[in-house]
């Protein structure tokens, strides 16, 4: 026992002394890698609601430009309506047909004895009532009607 060799002795110690610290070196390590990614971490989700934030405001400000300028397109479409509107209610003033009818097409009123008188008898008048008028629309709507509560009672068969 007196010949054996220390030096081999020492420096497999010297080794696992120096693995020691090397280990709980690197928990170390790992906890500062972690604790830098944190930051990492909230600035990427900071920076993801910043901007689905701003999208939804850009898309916002969008949609109002977008009504801003069909709202001045209707303003348009509507003076323009009118003044057709007013240019159609002129032409269809009777003097003025009148007046195209003897200046442009040279027609005459017609004299008194081309005019005939028709009497038309009483009982030959017809009257629409009201409900036969409405009837048709109360029609479609009881048909509507009774197809709604016949799906409706297909899918509650099923719930009972």
């Amino acid at each position: 026992m007196g010949y054996s060799n220390l030096a081999y002795k020492d420096y497999f110690d010297e080794q696992v002394k120096t693995t020691e610290p090397v280990q709980k070196n690197t928990g170390v390590r790992r906890r500062k890698k972690i604790k830098n990614f944190k930051p990492i971490v909230y600035a990427l989700i900071l920076s993801a609601a910043a901007y689905f934030m701003i999208s939804k405001n850009v898309a916002l400000y969008e949609t109002q430009q977008t009504i801003k300028s069909k709202q001045a397109e209707l303003t348009e479409l509507e003076t323009y309506t009118s003044q057709r509107t007013f240019e159609l209610e002129q032409s269809a003033d009777l003097t003025t047909i009148e007046q195209i009818a003897t200046t442009r097409l040279n027609m005459q009123r017609p004299e008194q004895y081309q005019i005939e008188y028709v009497s038309i008898d009483r009982e030959d008048v017809t009257e629409v009532t009201s409900g036969e008028v409405e009837g048709v629309k109360n029609k479609v709507n009881k048909a509507a009607d009774s197809f709604k509560k016949n799906i409706i009672g297909i899918f509650t068969l099923g719930i009972k």
